[in-house]
């Protein structure tokens, strides 16, 4: 009996490391095809698992010429504008101009009472007949020596000083008289009929709206650039027109605190279509015209290590970095990192990942 169970025990050891060696390779099979798996599925895009394709926009980047130029916001100026004051203390007795209406230069605006200045005036060329006569009997009594120098000079004083008496007057009494100083449009009325006015007393503005002076501010690294002369364009906010002005001044200095230079240009507004104060959309080209891949702004994205587009490749999406040059209204040019004809992505950036499937909706 012992001997039987001597050999069934020698018989069971294999048996047992035979089972022991199944049951291992079984189990960690099964986990390494796990494994595999879960690692498959790690590195195929959500988009394939789900046979999901996100569709974009793209745009062909395309050759363009290229401006050196600039997007600002600009302001438009009266190229004259001026408060009309009265110089002179007296009563209105006469407004000639309507609100909002064009006048020409030297047109009667105000009249003020001037009556009393005529009675003076008057009276002072009443003395000046008397004198001149008196003067004249003094210079033939001088040649026959029946008078002295003295009375001579004393009489000849009392004339020069009444002669200048009556320009004064004719010079308050024209004062009197508020004329239009340009061509312009009349502003708001800030008096009335029979008002009394004091010296410096506002009674409306005057615009010169037929010319207009497009006032931006540029970088100052434009300030070696041919700027005087310089054709600039500019929009305005409701118009869909394209405006073009010329530039006549540049400010001597740089501002320290922007970094900016101010330039004006003249603007031509014969059809009255713009008016001072609006804001103005300034594009500046300072540029050789050199020919360049551009693509739309919003396609470029910035990150740590400078910008990047997503490329459509194969129906794929690539992220490509790209070196950029000068910026227009609505295109970003491309130094390097895109070509000609190259499918820049321009919607969805921020849904895209490497090697995601993409579909041009819009070719």
């Amino acid at each position: 009996m012992k001997k039987t169970q001597k050999y069934l025990l020698y018989l069971s050891i294999p048996l047992f490391f035979a089972l022991a060696f199944f049951l291992y390779n079984s189990f960690f099979k099964e986990k390494e095809v796990i494994l595999a798996e879960a690692k498959n599925n790690e590195a195929t895009p959500s988009s394939k698992r789900q046979g999901r394709v996100l569709p974009v926009s793209v745009h062909i980047a395309e050759l363009m010429a290229r401006e050196d130029g600039f997007l600002r916001i600009g302001n438009l100026i009266a190229n004259e504008k001026v408060d009309i004051v009265s110089e002179q203390s007296g009563r209105v007795v006469s407004i000639n101009f309507k609100e909002g209406q064009f006048v020409k230069k030297g047109t009667l605006l105000i009249k003020l009472n001037d009556s009393e200045l005529q009675v003076q005036l008057k009276k002072a060329q009443y003395q000046y007949t008397l004198l001149e006569e008196r003067l004249e009997r003094q210079r033939i009594l001088l040649e026959k020596d029946a008078v002295s120098r003295e009375d001579y000079d004393k009489v000849l004083t009392e004339f020069n000083v009444l002669k200048q008496d009556i320009e004064q007057l004719k010079i308050s009494i024209e004062k009197m008289h508020i004329v239009a100083p340009f061509s312009g449009v009349v502003g708001f009325r800030d008096v009335s009929l029979g008002a009394f006015l004091q010296p410096n007393s506002k009674i409306t503005s005057l615009v010169d709206v037929a010319n207009l002076i497009v006032e931006v501010a540029i970088p100052e690294k434009y300030v070696l650039d041919k700027l005087y002369g310089a054709t600039i364009n500019f929009t305005v906010e409701g118009m869909i027109d394209n405006f073009s002005a010329v530039i006549y001044a540049v400010d001597p200095q740089v501002d320290i605190n922007t970094r900016t230079i101010m330039v004006r240009a003249k603007y031509n507004n014969s059809r009255n279509l713009l008016r001072p104060g609006m804001s103005a959309k300034v594009m500046l080209n300072t540029g050789s015209g050199d020919i360049n891949v551009y693509v739309p702004n919003q396609a470029v994205v910035p990150d740590v290590n400078g910008r990047s587009v997503w490329v459509y490749r194969s129906g794929k999406a690539k992220f490509v970095p790209v070196q950029t040059g000068n910026r227009t209204a609505d295109m970003l040019e491309i130094l390097s990192g895109v070509e000609k004809g190259d499918t820049i992505i321009t919607t969805g950036l921020m849904q895209l990942r490497e090697g995601i499937s993409v579909s041009a909706s819009n070719l």
